[in-house]
């Protein structure tokens, strides 16, 4: 008797192919991931969105969960989203749950985009000829990004936490409010070693950004909210190279 399992010949090897081959399609169809359509490189990964239910997409440790796009051609509002998505990122048991945004004025001469950084990831929304895709890609120095309350960049070795927000206001000697600002603790950490920074509300009508220079790194608050901060690092040491 032949043993199917010891015999080598060309009909078993290409049933046995054709096996693996189902059970892989099987397992990436009940798995409810797309890959297919995807743009991927070694560095970065485009993901169409289209509306009704969008499945997730696994990419590298993440799984990606774009939800709820909403698209208008003509905002109601001036500072409306043209484009607004709410996005899940699932790493092991942590969930991130955060929205996207994209602007663009009529004229097509102005694009605004919200990249939000998570990790050492940024997420962020393309336009392409009237179809949306949702770009993830490592974060990088000199790149603008936005990092929500709570959560954490890691560009290279630095890694920036969004600690906290604090709504503070200042009174007169009668017990009247003056003003009213923010307070934020961004915590940066590099090899073991830590420094606690914090400051108040930009003045718009003064203050372009600020800047919080720390070891070799530079790093520009170019806005502020409660809700995310929007800045770009600098590293001199990569300049000089």
């Amino acid at each position: 008797m032949t043993n199917f399992f010891n015999d080598k010949s060309p009909l078993r090897m290409e049933v046995s192919k054709n096996t693996v081959l189902i059970i892989l399609l099987v397992f990436i169809h009940c798995t409810g991931f797309a890959q297919s359509e995807n743009s991927m490189t070694n560095s970065s990964i485009r993901i169409p969105l289209k509306k009704g239910k969008k499945p997730s997409t696994l990419y590298e440790k993440l799984i990606i969960e774009p939800t709820n796009l909403f698209i208008q051609s003509k905002p109601i509002k001036n500072n409306s989203p043209h484009v607004q998505l709410e996005l899940n990122v699932v790493e092991n048991s942590t969930k991130y749950n955060t929205f996207l945004w994209y602007y663009e004025e009529s004229s097509g001469n102005k694009k605004v985009n919200y990249p939000k950084a998570y990790q050492n990831y940024s997420f962020s929304l393309e336009m392409n000829k009237k179809k949306v895709n949702l770009v993830v890609e490592k974060l990088d120095f000199e790149k603008t990004m936005f990092i929500d309350v709570g959560q954490t960049a890691v560009i290279g070795n630095l890694e920036i936490l969004f600690k906290d927000c604090i709504r503070e206001s200042s009174e007169d000697i009668n017990g009247n409010q003056t003003d009213a600002f923010n307070s934020y603790n961004v915590l940066l950490a590099e090899n073991g070693e830590h420094k606690t920074v914090s400051f108040i509300s930009l003045d718009k009508l003064v203050d372009k950004e600020l800047i919080i220079e720390w070891k070799n790194y530079k790093i520009l608050i170019l806005e502020d909210s409660e809700k995310a901060l929007k800045l770009i690092v600098n590293n001199s040491l990569q300049q000089k190279r």
